[in-house]
Formats: structure tokens, C-alpha cells, sequence
């Protein structure tokens, strides 16, 4: 079967299209994945920075680069200040596209971009992959503790005027928001993981068709295990890791408040993924008035898969804080991993994590709940090695390839055939 794939990202193709990409996502593992069965030839399509169409076949696999209308410095300033889109604009080469790779299903990976805008009349046999939800995400974008005026109060000038403050990120996202609604309400076919996002479908559209389709880790996460720390005595420091990307709502300032209600511990906070540079870590410090560099809080920015692995090797806990998400790859690694888990119990979590089972779920914004689990668990580690056990046992079955193949091809097959 020929399928065509709508994706964010070139995937394993980052290189040749001039990106630089950590990758190893979903995206490139599926891909790899479906190279190794042989059973479809594959297409993939994206948007990039380029000047031109582009065109290359790597390793028997199309990849087809549409470029973005260009804009001047002044033109993308305003669209960010006015939280406009820069992908809106149909472009003459998805009809070239189609055309050269004349696909059987075409499938598109997050509803949150133009894509299901631009295929309408062009192909019917589309399915999308549910991803993020950035229109739930949107309604609750700003946490409790960190208001607009503050996100604005505590950004930088320059970012202000140049509209790069998560502000105006926000307006982006809301737009986003508003056309996904637009693309559920056009389209039949839907694919996703959790019961949150299932729900979400069927309540904007009772008649969708939809699959349930889990994804595929990083090959490195299956190959290693978590070694078993030793519960740590009060001398010893605490290790907990954290793996954040670049969101206001994904829960950093919790961490903050956390920390001091553990004060009878020596707690290292392991961040991977930010600097201690970066924006939203400027900006939460100065909103939870914790301006000064926090020695328990050491920050890692962006690791590969193996040296990521190797420094959660070294935590007692993974913590996952975020106040929305669907179905968070980091708290999946975690488990297969075998770590002990918490996560807050929001979205598409509890189909994650079955709690004090599993892994451990807490309300979400409660710092004294997340904070007096972990005392407990601290002091009583055989109960979190117990559970965290049980977590790897359960991701290794969620996330098996062959289970994760079998699915999209019977998906794929039923869309065909319909």
C-alpha cells in the first residue's frame, strides 16, 4: 500500500533538508519501524525553511519539503504580535505531491497544523493522528501562578516588541485552537491513545472513526533498564529527574515550590531539555520570587537519547508536573525504562498510569500533595521499586512494535477498504 504522510518534521530526512533535529520521536521510530516491515512504500511531506520544492528518495522512502511563503523581518513580527498563521496559505505543490507519490491513505500527524485545511478536496482516505490537543491546551495554557501580565511583567523587552514572549505564543496556539475544531468537524477518520483525547473527538464529532493506536519510543529505551537505587538516608542526596520542553503550563514552577517542603532531604532536580537561560526558567523564578539560582535545581538543555538515559540512570524518581497534556512520551520512557513514576493526573495520564499501580498520579497545582508523596515514598522506597516494576511491565506492552504495526496496519487496511 502506498502511504503518504503529512508530518511537522522531515523526520530521518533532517539532515538533507538542512535542520537540525535531536529527533528519535515517534515520527522517525514509526518510520523506521514500517522501512523494516517492507509492507508499504512511504511518503513523507512537510513544511521547511527552504526556497524551493524539494524532492530526494533516502533509503526507498519519498521526501517531498514545501516551502513556507516567505515573509520579511517586519511581516513576521506583526503576524506574531497579531497571533496570525504562516501556514495557512494552500500551496500548488501539495497537488504535485499527490500526484507523483498517488497515494492509497494519507496520514496526517497532529491536527494542529494547516494540513487538514488543504487536503479538503483533494483526497478523502485521510487519517489523523491525534497529538498535543492544543485546543483544550489553549484554554488553560497561563498556570494559576503565572498570569498574562506576569508572563509579559517578567519577559524581556526586545521579546515584547518582536513578539516572542509566551504571550504571544498563546495567540498562536488559540488560533491553532480554532482550526483544529474546524479540521475534526471536516474529516471521519481519527487515530489516538487515550481515553482523554477519544473523548474529546467523539464530543466534537459522535460520528468520527477512531483508532486506537499507541506509539513507538525511541529504540534506546527498550534497551536499557533502570538500575535499582538504594532507598537514600537522610545524608544522601535525592535524585529526581524531570524532562521539560519549552511550555509555560508544562508545570517548572511547581518544582520551585516543592523543593522547600522537602527541606528534610538533600533533593537534586535534574531538568533535561531547558538551560538555565532560558526564557520560560527567567520567568517563573521571578514570578515564584526565587530569583536567585536554586542549588538543588541543576539544569541539563537538550540530551540525546543515550545521555539522557545515562542520567536518568542515576534518579531515584521521575516527576512529570505538567498541568495539561495528552499522552507525554517522557513519562513513558520513564516507565519502560522501570522508574518510579509520578505524574500529575491530567488529560490522557490516567490511561498512562493506573495509580499506586503503575506509577503514582497527583492533583495537579497541589504542591503539597506531590511533595508529600514523595516524602512517603522516600522513606518508604520498596513501595515506589514495587510499582515502578509494574510501570516498565506495562510500557513494554503498550509500546511493543508488533503491537503498534499491527494496529496501523489494520487501520490502515480498514480506511482502504471503507
Amino acid at each position: 500500500m502506498r502511504i503518504l504522510w503529512f508530518t511537522s518534521t522531515p523526520s530521518n530526512a533532517a539532515a538533507e533538508f538542512g535542520i537540525t533535529y535531536t529527533g528519535g520521536g515517534w515520527i522517525s521510530s514509526l518510520e523506521a519501524l514500517l522501512t523494516k516491515e517492507n509492507t508499504h512504500s512511504l511518503g513523507v511531506v512537510f513544511f521547511y525553511s527552504g526556497k524551493i520544492y524539494k524532492k530526494i528518495i533516502l533509503n526507498d522512502i519519498a521526501y517531498y519539503g514545501i516551502p513556507l511563503k516567505k515573509q520579511n523581518g517586519l511581516q513576521r513580527i506583526i503576524s506574531r504580535q497579531m497571533g496570525w498563521l504562516s501556514d495557512e496559505e494552500s500551496s500548488p505543490f501539495f497537488d504535485t505531491v499527490i500526484k507523483d507519490f498517488n497515494p492509497d491513505v494519507i496520514h496526517v500527524f497532529g491536527t494542529e497544523l494547516s494540513y487538514g485545511k488543504i487536503l479538503i478536496n483533494k483526497f478523502d482516505k485521510v487519517v489523523f493522528h491525534l497529538q498535543g490537543l492544543v485546543s483544550p491546551i489553549s484554554k488553560v495554557y497561563f498556570p494559576l501562578s503565572l498570569s498574562i501580565k506576569d508572563v509579559l511583567k517578567f519577559s524581556q523587552f526586545k521579546d515584547i516588541l518582536r513578539g516572542l514572549t509566551f504571550y504571544h505564543f498563546y495567540l498562536v496556539m488559540k488560533q491553532w485552537g480554532k482550526r483544529e475544531i474546524q479540521i475534526i468537524d471536516q474529516w471521519k477518520y481519527f487515530s489516538g491513545r487515550t481515553q482523554w483525547d477519544k473523548n474529546f473527538i467523539k464530543l466534537l464529532h459522535p460520528s468520527a472513526v477512531y483508532f486506537h493506536c499507541d506509539e513507538l519510543l525511541r529504540e534506546d529505551f527498550f534497551m536499557h533498564n533502570w538500575p535499582e537505587q538504594q532507598q537514600p538516608n537522610l545524608k544522601e542526596s535525592v535524585i529526581i529527574g524531570t524532562t521539560f520542553n519549552p511550555n509555560i503550563y508544562k508545570g517548572l514552577d511547581l518544582i520551585y515550590k516543592v523543593i522547600p517542603l522537602l527541606k528534610r532531604h538533600n533533593i537534586c532536580w535534574k531538568i533535561f531539555g531547558l538551560t538555565e537561560d532560558n526564557q520560560m526558567n527567567n520567568i517563573v523564578k521571578n514570578a515564584v520570587n526565587n530569583k536567585k539560582p536554586n542549588p538543588s535545581i541543576k539544569f541539563f538543555g537538550q540530551l540525546s537519547a543515550a545521555e539522557l538515559i545515562n542520567e536518568l540512570k542515576t534518579c531515584h524518581f521521575f516527576v512529570h508536573p505538567s498541568y495539561i497534556d495528552n499522552s507525554p512520551n517522557s513519562v513513558c520512557e520513564a516507565q519502560l525504562l522501570g522508574m518510579p513514576v509520578l505524574s500529575s493526573s491530567v488529560g490522557g495520564v490516567p490511561s498512562l498510569i493506573t495509580n499506586n499501580e503503575n506509577g503514582f498520579l497527583f492533583n495537579p497545582y497541589d504542591v503539597y500533595d506531590l511533595a508529600g508523596q514523595l516524602e512517603f515514598l522516600i522513606n518508604n522506597y520498596s513501595i515506589a521499586l514495587a510499582v515502578a516494576k509494574k510501570g516498565r511491565e506495562t510500557a513494554l506492552k503498550r509500546h511493543s512494535p508488533n503491537e503498534i504495526i499491527n494496529a496501523v496496519n489494520y487501520m490502515y487496511n480498514k480506511i482502504y477498504f471503507d
